[in-house]
């Protein structure tokens, strides 16, 4: 993600308020403050932030990409993870084990 330049920085959204204390913190530890930064950053790069994990990501998709839902590809052979915990097995071309 490239930094925004002086002209995006002032009419930059101001992120605060907008999610979680917890989702919120994990992103400013990172310095990304801004709506636009987190839109993006979206989804690969946040997912690389420590300390933001699937739930965060679901909690962007709420308030920023309504009705989204970010999958990771599976490569042949991998098994879903649990930062997959709630993906729908199905959904990744698995079947959950019987």
């Amino acid at each position: 993600m490239s930094p925004l330049n002086d002209a995006q920085a002032a009419h930059a959204t101001p992120l605060a308020g907008k999610l979680s204390n917890r989702a919120f913190n994990a992103l400013a530890r990172h310095n990304i403050t801004t709506v636009e930064e987190v839109i993006a950053a979206y989804p690969e790069r946040l997912l690389k932030l420590a300390g933001f994990g699937l739930q965060s990501l679901r909690e962007v998709e709420a308030v920023f990409f309504p009705g989204q839902c970010y999958l990771a590809e599976l490569k042949d052979g991998q098994r879903p993870t649990k930062k997959m915990h709630g993906a729908p097995l199905i959904g990744l071309g698995l079947h959950p084990a019987a």
